[in-house]
Formats: structure tokens, C-alpha cells, sequence
């Protein structure tokens, strides 16, 4: 995990536990941090982990920001029985990460490496001649005139008039090709009676985007000290500070993907260009990604996050622990866009200014916001063994504070580009907006556990929490969730002793019930109300109040029940096997209420949400791995694989929810299904078309043919159905580790399958709104090549093709995919050379991330797997890397 070009601890831990998805969704520096799944989503919402750092519960945020030089181990928990200790929140498993504490002689410790970063993938446009060709073919296809006469082709081919008629690629032109990443890490730890570890870093990852470089500072210290013989304390601080000062102005990747080869970036007299394919294009001229960079304004984004917790043990009697712990959470962010005023770009063939170009009016938006979280717990732990039987007790109770404070404000109209103060703007009330709120929850919390053994054979465990939450009205606001498991050591069994190919055999049952909060409003028990503009009279916007989302005071947990069970084996001393089933149930998922009609003429949001929804997750983990040595060659292989079985249980009542975007939820089906028509390739001819069921009066030979589902001899809404989903549901990972002497070797790769993402508009579709076309539509269907099996109908633009631009499977693209995360060479000064040095140790490493995809969809060649479904996003990068690791 250390030692890796990695943005965040989540991305570090891709493809190392089964049953934990992790998806690097491409994005921009500070935002490719990654999420977490584990064992399938449990619900139509959220159903993200509980991170537990240090005991303490931290947003996913501050956990992907944690150093990993600073991780001591990291634990994952799954089964309902381990999970359910911590109650509420812990439906969808539990990520538990123990930071590091000296012990020893002092010890310091510098981690660095030296990373560059390019693009896995971007998009392939064609060049400027096949653009035109192209183009010309949609206008013939739809019946019109060529737009590229055979004069203006040959200039194209030959580029011989740049002003009319370049040949660009926007990409190359606005993007870095490479973008720097390093790191610096500095710890020094040790202690006997007062343990420490201080440790500091510097991380900083440039972005493609030229002028966007992060920058992100890390402090931590931990502390423990053996107050006396029966009272422990210790301390844990941590701070992340990170963010950008960008001064470029912001660009999107989807005004990026829409910009044309034959528009000009800049004429050759140095004036911004106006021309696109020999005539003036205001619409593209005016997004132009490179003035933008150069003029459009200026962007700021910085957080810092701050956890502290104390820690007291006390024992009075041997056995008894009692402790206590407090800890804050503080977040804070403020985030700044100024877009400037731009003059209008010229005409270049009259000269004269294009007004629509100009950008006239400047404004500044800034947002800050401010979280705190409070936590205090109080736990008593006995344990206490008498023969072979063992016993262990633990009690407690805890309390949580959530304070969260917004504000956003714009404002117009600043009297020149420079100022940075919101009050530097015009102080006319048209020129300002103003926005913000406030949110607060709290929970309370008792707990318990018991744990018992036999011989360290049977083993039993038994916990209970009640969680008590703010979120619901009184006389629902406690859930009880209850646990067991018990486990079987055969191998501690007489009649294995005499087995010495198993050295560890171990059956694990278990079962609990979990509760989830994390899709409930923190007020959606109040009939609330909205403030606003209600009327206007007299010409005049008058405020009032209306109301807001309708109240359910009956409202209350999502429940989970998990059934698990479980064989961890070890053979031959090297030979290492886990195996887990499952099964989980959420219960009372909240939906809007689907009995209220739509005659009622709520908006979105307004209806009250309900317990209504069940969810089944069914599934299998695997873990294999084995250890081996010959001679001075020691090696490590391992891997996982884990499926689930995902499918919606109950919607209320109701067989599915109203279709959203590509989706729909639908009784007997997987979240995240995608809805819309099947395709059944190309027609070839026009007497297919006729002869098959009516689509559309613009369909032609060439267009894509959808399935009839119901045999009405038309295509219409009832003809969709399911086609795909965009979760991964089967995943899997494998690993290998080789010392030699000195040298030490690792590869880390992880895999999907049986995912698909729907890429349409500028992704996939020649000339949508006047974009460009991907290099495989040159394999597209035409009449002297009438392919039904093409990868492209026949070409038109999107004004004359709304017949294949539908939502249809023919633009769902295969996700599957298997990547090396992650190669490692790395050699280790020997010991004798280390005490002539006086230092403890020295390695040196080179790495590589992402270095190897082999992607599942052979069709469009362009894309990055992990991206999700969207017309354009930052790209995926790859990584390599020189490091080094030194102890004094």
C-alpha cells in the first residue's frame, strides 16, 4: 500500500480485499479520491462504508486524505456480526484504520518519490480531413449539399490555409501532455513508557489542466503514555490541509470534446480565432478552451480538517479496563471563481467585433463551509479466564454532536478583473445573491459485547446496540440491533492433531441486524417550509413563506439482516484460504410515497419519504494465497474474486419506479439497471426498414433497428426493457511479492466483469451539436459497405439523426476490464554498507500506476473503463515513479 503514486488511501487499497469494490472514477486533481462499496449496494441511495480512524468516526474524506506511511493496519469488516458494535451506521460494513505509535529508540524516517503522470486515455477525434469528409456524408445522407466543396478538401488535405481551414487536435492544444506528482514524508517515532510518532508530508499532483496544481500538508501526532502502573492516556491530532490557487481560467471537458478540428485556435494576425471550417462560428470561437484558460478568470479551492481525540484507561483491578474517549472533528472550505469580463473576439475576414463572444459582465462566487463533530464514549471491558474457558465483557455508551454551517454568495458587476473582495462588486440587489443553512443531528448511544471460549476452540460472541438519533420524531428515534457468531477451530480438535497438512481450519456462522441513517434528511420528520419569491405585484417580486417537503413523523430506520458463514484455512504452513457466503437483507428503504398521485402537484422532493424498499445482496468471497522460498528466493501469490447477486425485493408495492436518465428501478432487477430499447444491429436495406416494425419516418437503411419487444409492429416506450447494468458486481484482484537478496519485486492487478457504461452525445456520437466525430465512426455503415454488424450507423449530424440518438443498448460500451494497478521494483542497501553509513536503512524503488489495461470492449477504443456514464470527463491517468525510503 505505501510506496505507491497514489492520491488517496481509498485508491491505495483497490483490489486488495474481496467484497470491496472500489471505482477510481476519473477527475481532476482533489477530486479523484475514489468511493467505496462493500458486498454490493444495499439500497437505492447511499450505501457507503463507516470509517472508523482511530476510534474515532470520520467522514470519507479525511479517511481517503490520511498518509499512508502514517497506517499501522487497516481492517475491513463485512459481517453483520463484527460490524454491528458500531451500530447505525455500519449496514454496509466498516473500514477500521490504526494509525502508527513508536515504541523503541528514537527512529526517523523520509519517504519521498518523484511521480510524472499522463493520460491512459483521451478521446480520438479525427483528424480535419476525415472531419470534412464525414461531414459531408451526413449532408448527403440527409439529403442536402456537401458543405466541403473538392477545393476546399484540397486545402484541408494539404493545409495550405490555416486561417480557414487547420487541422487541430484540442486536446493536444489545451491539456499538458505530462503532469508532475511528489511526495515528502517525514516521521520520527519511538518511546517506552511515552510513545510517540511525529510525522509530517507534502504532497503536491499537477494537473493536466495547465495553471491547477494541488498542494496538500499533512501533521499527525500520536501519543501514549503509561501514566502509572493503572492509568494509560494517549492522544491522537491529526491535520490535512489541501487545495489550489488556479489562476487560469476554468474549462470543462465537455465544451473541450464539442471543439472541431477545423476551428482555428488563433489567427495567424494573433487574434483569437473566429473561423470554423472556412465561414465565422461564433458559438465555438466564444467557448474556445485555450482563451478561457488564458482570460476567463481565476478559481481557488482550500479545506482544512482537523481530528483530536483523548484517550484514558484506567484499570483498577486486573482484567477491568475502563476508558474513556473524546474527540472533535473540524472541517472547514472555501472555495472562490471569479470569471472575468472578455472583449469580443473579431471577425477575421471584416474585422469588426462579434458581440455574442463577449463575456460583459464579471462576478465573483465564493462558498465556505464549516462542520464539526463532537464525539465523548465511555466503555468498561472485563475479561477473566478460569481453565480452559475464557470470557470477555464489554459495556459502554457514547454521544455525537454534527454542526454544519453554509454560506454562498455572488456578486456582479466588479469594476475591473483584479479585485478579489466580494465587496468590490456592484451594491445593486440584482447584482447580488445570497444563499446558505444550517444542519445539526445528534445521536446517543448504549452498547454491548460478549465474547466467550472454549479451549480456544469454540467460540461464541454475542453484542447489542441501540442507537438513539435526532433524525426521527420521538417515539422512533432508537433502533436496537442485535448480533451472534460463533466459530469452530477443527483444527484445535484431538483428531486433527495428527493432520499436519492443516495447521489452521476455522468455521465461522454468524448473523446480525445493522441500521442505516445516512439517506434521512436531518429534519424530514417537520413539515417544513421554504422561503422565497411567492407573487409579484405590481411588477414587484414580493418574499413570502410556502411549503416545503411534506412530514412523516412516522419515519425510521433502514434495517439490514446478514447472514454469514465462513471457512479460513491454512495448509502446509504456506498454502492460506478464506472463504465467506452471504446473505443481506435491507429493509425500509426510503422512497417518496408512491400512494400520493401526481394530481397532487408536488415538486420534486416535496413528497414525504417512507419506509418502504427492500434490497437482497447474495453472495460468495474468495481469498487464496500461498507463500514459497527457494534458497534466497522467497515469493508470495495471492488473488480474490467475489460475486453478488443484487436485486430489488420490494418497491413498495409498486413493480418499479418511474424511469430517471438511463435508469430504472424494477422489482426482480439489479440497482443500477440500465432501461431503454435493444438494438438488433443496422438495417441494410430500405425494404428492412419497411418490412420491420415503424420506428420513425427519418429511419433508413443505415439507422439502428431496435427489438419489438411486444410485437405491435411499433417502437415506442413500451418496447424498453432492461439492458445492462453499471455496478460491478464481480470483481477480483491478484498479487505477487519476490525478494531477492536485495531486491524486492511487487504487481498488484484488479479486475471487473459483466459492466457496462452508456456513453452517448460527444462521447460517442459524430457531430452532436456541431462536435466532432471519434475515430471509429470511419468503420461505419455506408451504402457501398451496407454492414449490419457495423460499429457506427450511417453518419449524420445530430439535427437529422434524433431516430439513433434514442436511448438504446447500441451506446452501452463493455466496462470490463483487468488493470496492473501497480508495479514496484525496489533494491535495499545491505546491512554491512548500512553500519558503515551509520543509518538504519535505505531503499530505493521505482514504480508505476496504471501502467496496463486490458479493456473488454473492442469497439470504442477510446475511453477509460472507470469512467462513468457521461458525455465527457477528465481522463484517467498513468503513473511512474522513483522513490526512496530512509531510516536513521
Amino acid at each position: 500500500m505505501v510506496n505507491r503514486p497514489v492520491t488517496s488511501l481509498i485508491n491505495a487499497l483497490q483490489g486488495t480485499v474481496p467484497g470491496m469494490a472500489i471505482k477510481s472514477t476519473p477527475g481532476d486533481v482533489g477530486a479523484d479520491l475514489g468511493s467505496i462499496n462493500v458486498r454490493g449496494r444495499g439500497n437505492l441511495g447511499a450505501s457507503e462504508p463507516l470509517y472508523v480512524v482511530d476510534g474515532v468516526i470520520v467522514p470519507s474524506g479525511d479517511f481517503a486524505r490520511i498518509n499512508s506511511n502514517d497506517v499501522e493496519n487497516i481492517s475491513v469488516l463485512k459481517d453483520a456480526s463484527s460490524s454491528s458494535i458500531y451500530g447505525s451506521r455500519a449496514a454496509y460494513g466498516v473500514i477500521l484504520v490504526t494509525t502508527k505509535k513508536g515504541s523503541g529508540a528514537a527512529k526517523v524516517t523520509y519517504n519521498a518519490y518523484y511521480g510524472n503522470q499522463t493520460a491512459l486515455y483521451l478521446p480520438d477525434f479525427v483528424g480535419a480531413y476525415d472531419y470534412a469528409v464525414l461531414r459531408n456524408e451526413a449532408a448527403t445522407n440527409a439529403g442536402k449539399s456537401v458543405v466541403y466543396s473538392a477545393t476546399a478538401l484540397d486545402i484541408i488535405k494539404n493545409q495550405s490555409d490555416p486561417d480557414k481551414y487547420p487541422d487541430n487536435d484540442w486536446f493536444a492544444l489545451t491539456l499538458k501532455k505530462n503532469a508532475p506528482m511528489m511526495e515528502h514524508q517525514l516521521n520520527i517515532s519511538g518511546g517506552d513508557k511515552t510513545r510517540y510518532y511525529l510525522s509530517g508530508a507534502y504532497f503536491t499532483q499537477n494537473s493536466l489542466i495547465p495553471g491547477k496544481d494541488l498542494k496538500r500538508y499533512s501533521l499527525r501526532a500520536n501519543m501514549e503514555n503509561q501514566v502509572s502502573e493503572k492509568f494509560k492516556i494517549s492522544t491522537n491530532l491529526s491535520f490535512v490541509r489541501d487545495g489550489f490557487d488556479n489562476e487560469k481560467g476554468a474549462i470543462n471537458f465537455t465544451t473541450l470534446s464539442r471543439e472541431t478540428p477545423l476551428l482555428v485556435a488563433k489567427q495567424t494576425n494573433g487574434q483569437w480565432g473566429s473561423v470554423n471550417g472556412g465561414i465565422i462560428d461564433a458559438t465555438l470561437a466564444r467557448d474556445n478552451t485555450l482563451r478561457k484558460l488564458e482570460e476567463g478568470g481565476r478559481n481557488s479551492y482550500n479545506t482544512n480538517r482537523f481530528i483530536g481525540n483523548l484517550n484514558g484507561t484506567y484499570t483498577p483491578v486486573k482484567g477491568l479496563e475502563i476508558g474513556g474517549l473524546f474527540s472533535y472533528n473540524f472541517y472547514n472550505t472555501l472555495n472562490s471563481a471569479f470569471i472575468n469580463t472578455m472583449n469580443p473576439i473579431n471577425n477575421f475576414f471584416t474585422g469588426l467585433p462579434i458581440a455574442s463572444t463577449a463575456v460583459t459582465t464579471n462576478q465573483l462566487t465564493e462558498s465556505w463551509e464549516n462542520t464539526g463533530r463532537m464525539l465523548a464514549q465511555a466503555t468498561a471491558n472485563y475479561e477473566k479466564t478460569v481453565g480452559k474457558h475464557y470470557f470477555k465483557a464489554l459495556v459502554g455508551a457514547s454521544y455525537e454532536n454534527y454542526n454544519n454551517r453554509t454560506i454562498s454568495t455572488i456578486r456582479k458587476n466588479f469594476v475591473n478583473n483584479d479585485l478579489n473582495a466580494i465587496n468590490g462588486g456592484s451594491q445593486l440587489p440584482e447584482n447580488t445573491t445570497a444563499s446558505g443553512g444550517i444542519q445539526q443531528r445528534a445521536f446517543a448511544s448504549v452498547f454491548g459485547r460478549l465474547n466467550y471460549s472454549f479451549n480456544d476452540t469454540y467460540l461464541l460472541e454475542a453484542s447489542l446496540r441501540n442507537d438513539a438519533s435526532s433524525q426521527f420524531a420521538s417515539g422512533n428515534r432508537s433502533g436496537l440491533y442485535p448480533s451472534f457468531s460463533a466459530a469452530w477451530r477443527i483444527s484445535k480438535e484431538s483428531f486433527m492433531q495428527d493432520v499436519r497438512a492443516v495447521n489452521e481450519l476455522k468455521l465461522r456462522l454468524s448473523y446480525g441486524k445493522l441500521g442505516n441513517i445516512n439517506n434521512v434528511g436531518n429534519y424530514d420528520f417537520y413539515d417544513g417550509l421554504n422561503t422565497g419569491t411567492v407573487v409579484i405585484l405590481d411588477e414587484t417580486k414580493q418574499d413570502g413563506v410556502y411549503p416545503g417537503k411534506i412530514f412523516n413523523n412516522l419515519l425510521s430506520w433502514e434495517k439490514v439482516d446478514m447472514y454469514n458463514a465462513g471457512l479460513d484455512a491454512t495448509l502446509f504452513k504456506s498454502f492460506n484460504l478464506q472463504v465467506d457466503v452471504f446473505n443481506r437483507l435491507t429493509k425500509d428503504i426510503l422512497l417518496s410515497n408512491p400512494n400520493i398521485p401526481a394530481e397532487a402537484g408536488l415538486a420534486s422532493g416535496e413528497a414525504p419519504s417512507i419506509n418502504l424498499g427492500q434490497v437482497r445482496n447474495r453472495g460468495f468471497e474468495l481469498s487464496l494465497s500461498y507463500n514459497g522460498k527457494v534458497n534466497d528466493f522467497t515469493y508470495s501469490i495471492g488473488g480474490n474474486v467475489s460475486k453478488i447477486w443484487n436485486k430489488v425485493v420490494d418497491l413498495g408495492g409498486t413493480n418499479e419506479t418511474a424511469p430517471s436518465g438511463y435508469y430504472i428501478n424494477r422489482v426482480g432487477q439489479a440497482i443500477g439497471s440500465f432501461y431503454m430499447y435493444q438494438s438488433d444491429g443496422l438495417f441494410s436495406s430500405n425494404a428492412e426498414v419497411a418490412s420491420h416494425a415503424f420506428q420513425s419516418t427519418a429511419t433508413k437503411a443505415g439507422d439502428i433497428k431496435y427489438v419489438d419487444q411486444n410485437g405491435d409492429k411499433k417502437i415506442d416506450g413500451d418496447d424498453r426493457v432492461i439492458t445492462g447494468n453499471d455496478v460491478p458486481y464481480f470483481i477480483y484482484g491478484i498479487n505477487f511479492t519476490a525478494n531477492y537478496k536485495n531486491f524486492d519485486f511487487s504487481v498488484l492487478g484488479q479486475g471487473v466483469n459483466d459492466v457496462k457504461v452508456y456513453l452517448e452525445s460527444e462521447a460517442s456520437q459524430a457531430f452532436f451539436n456541431s462536435a466532432g466525430a471519434k475515430s471509429y465512426v470511419l468503420e461505419r455503415w455506408t451504402a457501398a459497405n451496407p454492414n449490419p454488424n457495423a460499429v457506427y450507423p450511417r453518419v449524420l449530424i445530430s439535427a437529422d439523426n434524433s431516430q439513433n440518438l434514442v436511448q438504446s443498448d447500441f451506446w452501452l460500451f463493455n466496462a470490463d476490464y483487468f488493470r496492473v494497478k501497480t508495479i514496484a521494483l525496489g533494491y535495499s542497501l545491505p546491512k554491512k554498507v548500512l553500519d558503515k553509513l551509520k543509518i538504519g536503512g535505505l531503499r530505493v524503488y521505482a514504480s508505476s500506476n496504471n501502467p496496463f489495461t486490458i479493456r473488454g470492449d473492442k469497439r470504442l477504443k477510446d475511453f477509460d473503463p472507470e469512467t462513468p456514464s457521461a458525455r465527457a470527463s477528465y481522463p484517467t491517468l498513468k503513473t511512474y515513479s522513483f522513490g526512496i525510503n530512509l531510516t536513521l
